[in-house]
Order: structure tokens, then sequence, then C-alpha cells
């Protein structure tokens, strides 16, 4: 999708468009020739792709075959609008860093060459959104709410990423934790579930959901397969954590839809932290994790 406010201009023929994006982290070093950048390992959210820090990267192709779910910006630093844009984005990759999307940014001025490969010359800012190694089109109707109702905020792109790459109206194949919206889809959760891991949260922006969202992701890199041998899932709405009468911050293990007494098992600190999360759940002794 190409955009001036994060999804607000049509996108240009899909040949001219393809892009690089490394949620790797990690900016890549002239010392890891040939080594591919690795993802997730750092603080920062978006790797910066330049033609110079890229030697250890895949190629641009090769990258988006081995990520489903990519979405990159290729901006200018001039002007109010691509820092507005830049600002909007940055603050999406912070808040999605630890779902299955890829974020990466280029410097269309920078890195003038290579950008000219994946946009049409003059169309920055653009985000471009790839599912599955292809361009994901915006209709015309969500290109217009993206710029005019939600005007380029992170919540409007994730709107506009759960619908167009989501395979449900929550998006749960964007995410390594479900979100669960109401009480009855929690009830439908936890009965297609044996076991079932569900933290209960005020908001999405919560410190304590960030710690579980890390935490979610490390088990399935530790475990390195995508079936860790549990229902993973998220309540971030008070109202629907109220009805079910439970208290948040709370992270909770069920099994055969009935919570696991904590007798015997260290609870979590008031402080949640990302080993304390693994630590909790791992003690319960219910996930496949490898050797």
């Amino acid at each position: 999708m190409a955009s001036e406010l994060a999804g607000a201009r049509p996108q240009a023929p899909a040949g001219r468009r393809r892009a690089l994006t490394l949620l790797g982290l990690l900016l890549c070093s002239p010392l890891a020739v040939g080594e591919p950048c690795q993802d997730r390992v750092g603080g920062d959210a978006i790797v910066q792709f330049t033609a110079e820090e890229s030697t250890c990267c895949y190629d641009l192709d090769e990258f988006l075959q081995d990520n489903d779910y990519v979405y990159v910006l290729f901006y200018s630093q001039k002007g109010r609008l691509n820092i507005d844009i830049s600002a909007k984005f940055d603050q999406l990759a912070r808040e999605w860093k630890w779902s299955r999307i890829h974020f990466g940014k280029i410097d269309a001025d920078q890195d003038r060459e290579m950008a000219k490969k994946w946009v049409e010359p003059g169309m920055v800012p653009t985000n471009v959104m790839y599912k599955f190694g292809r361009p994901v089109e915006v209709k015309p109707k969500d290109f217009e709410q993206i710029r005019d109702r939600h005007q380029g905020s992170p919540d409007g792109q994730k709107w506009m990423l759960t619908k167009y790459m989501g395979e449900d109206k929550e998006g749960s194949n964007l995410h390594y934790a479900s979100t669960l919206l109401t009480a009855k889809k929690h009830a439908k959760f936890l009965k297609n579930h044996q076991v079932a891991i569900v933290g209960y949260f005020r908001k999405e922006s919560d410190q304590h959901h960030k710690a579980f969202s890390e935490a979610v992701w490390k088990l399935h890199q530790d475990i390195d397969r995508d079936d860790i041998g549990a229902g993973v899932a998220a309540v971030i709405n008070p109202a629907v954590s109220k009805k079910l009468d439970v208290q948040v911050p709370k992270l909770v293990v069920y099994l055969d839809g009935r919570a696991i007494e904590e007798d015997g098992h260290t609870p979590l600190p008031a402080k949640w932290t990302v080993e304390a999360v693994l630590s909790y759940v791992r003690q319960f002794n219910l996930l496949g994790e490898a050797e």
C-alpha cells in the first residue's frame, strides 16, 4: 500500500513495488559479511535498512519469501509529512514489536538507487504491505478511511494490517497470542484448547502486556516450532475481564477449560518481567518444549 498518511495514496504497479524489511532489531554489521541478520534480539523495533549497512542481510526477494507478513516504510527525512508518517510508523512497530509482522524502513534519499527498485520515484512516503511475498492492494474506500478518519495513526494502521493480512476479524494469524474481544470468544478459546495460557490486561500498551507479548514470542523461539503445546491468548478489554470476574493484570493457565490452582507454584511478582512470565508458565510443565 502506498500512502501519504500510512495508507493514503493508491499504490504503484505491482511490478515496481518490493521491499526489504528486517524487524531484525540489530543493524547489519560489515563484520558479519554473508551472514543473515538476526531477528528481534536488540532493543529497537525496526532495522534501518541501507545499502551500506546490509552486507549481512538477505536478498530482498529472499527475505520476502522467508517472512509471511512484511510491512515497510519508504520515506524521506524532508518535510513535515515524512516526519509525521515516520513517527507513527515507529510507534506502531514498537507496539507490535513481538507480532508476526516484520517491519522495515528505507530512506529513499540516502538510498535512492535501492529504493527505486521497489517504489515509484516520487511515491514517498510510501507504506507497503506484503503477504506471502506479494504486495497487498488497498481498496480506495479503505485508503480514504486511513487518511481521513485515522490520519495514519498507529491504531488506523493496525486496523488496516488486520483487515488486509489477517485471516479473521482479530488478525490472530498476525500475533503469537490471540486477542479475545468478548466473553463468548474467551469461552470458545478455552473449549478449543486443552492447555491454554491467557493474560488479562488493562490495555494493549501497558507494561504487563508488553512483558507477556515478548515472553510468548520467546517461548516460540525457544521451542523453535509454531505449536508450543498450548493455546495463548490475551484479553485487553477490562470490561471483558470484569465480566469474567478476573482482576487485571493476571495470567492464568487453564487445563481442559479450568484454571489450574496456583497452590504450590511461585506467583508472578507485582512488576512483571519477561523472565518472570516465562518462569511462571514453565513451572506448570504443560508445554511441549524441546529438551
